[in-house]
């Protein structure tokens, strides 16, 4: 296995897409909300179809941790103290502001379960409707360390298959009723680990298996796309069959692994796009801050936003200004001292040139005969 690990500039294109799908959730129900708590067609499908975001970011998070040990190993200080600067003190920040938020500004009293429901709460991000994927993240890091274990490439098809058969269980079949008190309110969390095991998992599977799962989706990404667009029939058929369907439902342990081999299939092409790319690299850099702010600028424009934006045909125009104004937002933030540790936003690396790549390609594939 060769030591040496390029950017993936692919990984930007995933993170963008995965953070315009959730705010497109959120948007969306700001327009149910506003029509009486009733979808048309063009919300109910944006609503839908946007549930891809939430799995899309667990797979990402899995990927980045499994491809980095991949290639430098694992220290584990290392590791707690990295997690903990990018991503446990950005949760404390945020859970504490959206607590005060929502106590001072919604006359919500966060202590009204009770200490150790609160407590609950805040541990699987309660705080906000927003904040449960962060908990869903932290509890992967707990198992994370010990899946090092792991060392050989030819277990990954098993753990992928095990992740598979735990995230059906724990979605299908598993009932939190029979447990009362707090352990009955821990499993019942819609941030309950098992219930997103497989989109770490398959993040994992995918860092492993990075380089002939390229080629592969390179090579068929006219195929791959074709999956697509079944995948979106389907996904249409089944909110209108059976209703509004959750992030984690079943189906998409199918629907997001070819989504994004498609999306790693047609990489390149959206690379040679310039202000295109260069829009999809700036939101996936800016994607964990925008995930964090936007619910609080769609809350402030639903404030003071006139009636007749709510119209359908005003929902691209609403969805660009919460967009912007999550951006101004995060860019404002980052003015502040210390802001790295209110939000976490990776840089951007220069793109080598294309005969750079090409060496590095080649350079790749010759370690991997």
């Amino acid at each position: 296995m060769s030591n040496t690990r390029g950017h993936i500039s692919e990984i930007h294109i995933l993170r963008a897409i995965g953070c315009l799908f959730v705010v497109a959730v959120h948007v969306s129900g700001s327009f149910y909300y506003e029509h009486g708590e009733t979808y048309n067609e063009f919300t109910l499908f944006i609503n839908q179809i946007s549930r891809f975001g939430t799995p899309m970011f667990a797979l990402i998070s899995g990927f980045l941790l499994f491809y980095q040990a991949r290639f430098k190993g694992f220290d584990f200080y290392r590791f707690a103290a990295s997690r903990f600067t990018k991503i446990g003190l950005p949760f404390l920040f945020w859970s504490v502001f959206y607590l005060l938020f929502t106590y001072l500004v919604l006359g919500v009293n966060p202590l009204e379960s009770g200490e150790k429901q609160f407590l609950v709460n805040f541990i699987f991000g309660n705080a906000y409707y927003h904040l449960y994927f962060m908990s869903i993240v932290f509890q992967f890091y707990l198992l994370f360390p010990l899946l090092q274990a792991v060392k050989s490439k030819m277990i990954w098809p098993a753990l992928l298959i095990g992740a598979v058969c735990i995230n059906y269980y724990f979605v299908k079949s598993f009932n939190p009723g029979e447990f009362e008190g707090i352990l009955g309110s821990i499993l019942s969390q819609r941030a309950f680990l098992p219930s997103w095991i497989f989109y770490f998992i398959f993040g994992g599977f995918l860092a492993y298996f990075w380089e002939p799962l390229r080629v592969f989706s390179k090579k068929y990404k006219i195929l791959l796309g074709i999956a697509v667009l079944i995948v979106t029939a389907a996904a249409v058929w089944e909110y209108k069959t059976m209703g509004s369907t959750p992030s984690n439902r079943v189906t998409n342990m199918f629907n997001i692994p070819i989504i994004t081999l498609f999306v790693i299939g047609i990489g390149e092409q959206i690379q040679k796009i310039r202000l295109f790319n260069s829009f999809i690299t700036q939101i996936g850099t800016l994607s964990m801050a925008i995930y964090l702010v936007h619910p609080f600028v769609l809350y402030s424009f639903i404030q003071i936003a006139p009636d007749f934006v709510w119209k359908t045909a005003f929902f691209p125009f609403v969805y660009a200004l919460i967009l912007l104004g999550s951006i101004a937002m995060v860019k404002a933030i980052q003015l502040i001292p210390m802001n790295q540790y209110i939000l976490t936003v990776p840089g951007i690396k220069k793109q080598k040139s294309n005969t750079s790549v090409k060496t590095s390609a080649l350079r790749v594939k010759s370690n991997f005969q």
